[in-house]
């Protein structure tokens, strides 16, 4: 055999044995259950550092997945983004349940509706299928699936945050941090003892309430689930702004509930808060023009009407024949710009009948604002962390008093603090912890600019490898001749 054909033979024979060998490895790897993760960024397996963690346990972890795994894949086809995220979130899960101190269970909530009820009675957590249910010790945090995933912008990407929000609120748990809602004080402030009520319901959902006075403390407490400033009456310092506004930049939450005050000041230290949120507030008070639309004999007690967003879809189911009230309440209106990157939704609003008469601040001709007016919203920030804010024209409505007040008039549930916990379980998401590194759909590609640009690449492709071939006949083809 000729010296040209031996290498040609052994070349065929090479491949033939590679081809053969791929066939019977991967039929035993599958028969075994095994899979080797060759991915860019390890898309589907745990990092070392995820590892080492949950390897270190002390405390056991109950982790419930709201939905049967396997049929997260339903509908998806593989390859598709969909097929992606189930597989990352369902491999994440499994190879959590590897460890120890890690249980895991699957139930359908779609099957078996009650589970919700039993872990929620009350609704505060809005709790969604394939949600996750973490229990240590008996404190209790969730996870919403839907935040696990995001869409890089730019290369157009799924980028999977499960590994950093699960092993972030599982570090949180086994802290035995009991997370706290802070009530400032020092600007004239409503009393932690205004609110009875809420205080109770707040301690058995497993949080503590304290008052917290910034400008005496300098700082904010790292327990800190959010810090309630309920209707302070004077503007806060230079100082304490920059304090929170640090406090934001690092993902803390803020509950700003401002009533409408009569002196004759500018709050521009808050407002600059607030702009941050793209949130602006009106130096108005609001009253109802229709009896029909305010609690009898208060034209500033007025009917509230939720809107239609996803956040409020509980506290609408919950609602019945009941009404939330808003007591002396101001307005706000929204000064963001298309393309920004915060999530603002308003929650809140009054009825078109609603009008407001100018109250506090230092403008005398200022226009007011009626119709429909936003009495309640919130505002997420991804580029601070997550840092999150609502905000309430009045720290009334969640008061014994007004409560007291409105059952006795008018309704058999008070709505106030439901809306109130609502926000706080929403703010209360672990952030994700930077240890943990982000994972991306396995999937490479390459950008192309434009048709003819492509054009010339499917061409230089399918080409150049046709002209390395064709030069390697013609070589072959002289050797066989000489």
């Amino acid at each position: 055999m000729k010296k040209g054909m031996k290498v040609n033979f052994i070349a065929w024979v090479a491949a033939a044995a590679i081809v053969a060998a791929a066939v019977p490895i991967n039929m035993i790897f599958t028969k075994l259950d095994v899979s080797v993760d060759v991915t860019p960024y390890n898309a589907y397996s745990l990092s070392d550092n995820a590892k080492e963690a949950l390897s270190s346990l002390e405390k056991p972890v109950e982790m419930t997945v709201l939905y049967e795994l396997d049929a997260l894949y339903e509908g998806c086809k593989h390859g598709e983004a969909e097929y992606m995220m189930a597989d990352m979130f369902v491999s994440t899960m499994r190879q959590m349940d590897e460890f120890d101190k890690i249980t895991l269970n699957e139930i359908n909530i779609e099957k078996n509706p009650g589970y919700i009820k039993e872990i929620d009675p009350d609704g505060f957590m809005n709790l969604s299928a394939a949600d996750i249910i973490l229990e240590c010790d008996g404190n209790i945090r969730d996870i919403s699936f839907l935040t696990l995933f995001t869409t890089n912008p730019e290369t157009g990407s799924v980028e999977f945050y499960g590994e950093n929000a699960i092993l972030g609120a599982i570090d949180y748990l086994q802290s035995g941090t009991t997370p706290t809602i802070y009530f400032a004080e020092g600007h004239g402030e409503k009393s932690i003892d205004k609110y009875a009520n809420l205080v109770n319901m707040l301690k058995t959902q497993n949080y503590a309430v304290k008052p917290l006075n910034i400008g005496f403390t300098g700082s904010i407490p790292e327990d800190a689930t959010t810090i309630v400033f309920a209707a302070p009456a004077e503007d806060i310092s230079d100082k304490e702004k920059e304090i929170i506004l640090d406090y934001t930049q690092n993902g803390g939450n803020l509950t700003m509930l401002l009533s409408p005050q009569e002196k004759k000041i500018a709050f521009k230290n808050i407002e600059e808060i607030l702009k941050t949120y793209e949130i602006a507030m009106d130096y108005n008070r609001i009253y109802e023009t229709q009896s029909g639309y305010c609690l009898p004999g208060d034209q500033y007690t007025v009917m509230c009407q939720f809107s239609d967003k996803e956040f409020n879809k509980p506290l609408i189911e919950a609602q019945g024949g009941s009404s939330l009230y808003m007591p002396s309440s101001r307005s706000f209106y929204y000064v963001g710009s298309d393309d920004s990157e915060l999530e603002v939704e308003e929650l809140i609003s009054t009825y078109d009948t609603a009008m407001s008469e100018l109250y506090g601040g230092t403008k005398t001709d200022a226009q007011m604002p009626a119709g429909i007016l936003y009495l309640a919203a919130k505002a997420e920030d991804p580029t601070r962390n997550g840092s999150k804010l609502f905000v309430a024209g009045s720290a009334d409505f969640i008061e014994d008093a007004t409560i007291k007040r409105i059952l006795e008039s008018a309704e058999d549930v008070s709505l106030a603090p439901y809306l109130f916990l609502s926000t706080v379980s929403w703010m209360d998401k672990v952030n994700t912890a930077s240890l943990y590194p982000t994972r991306v759909q396995a999937t490479d590609y390459i950008t192309i600019p434009d048709t003819k640009t492509g054009n010339i690449i499917l061409v230089v492709m399918i080409a150049f490898p046709i002209l390395i071939a064709g030069s390697g006949v013609i070589v072959w083809a002289r050797r066989h001749n000489a």
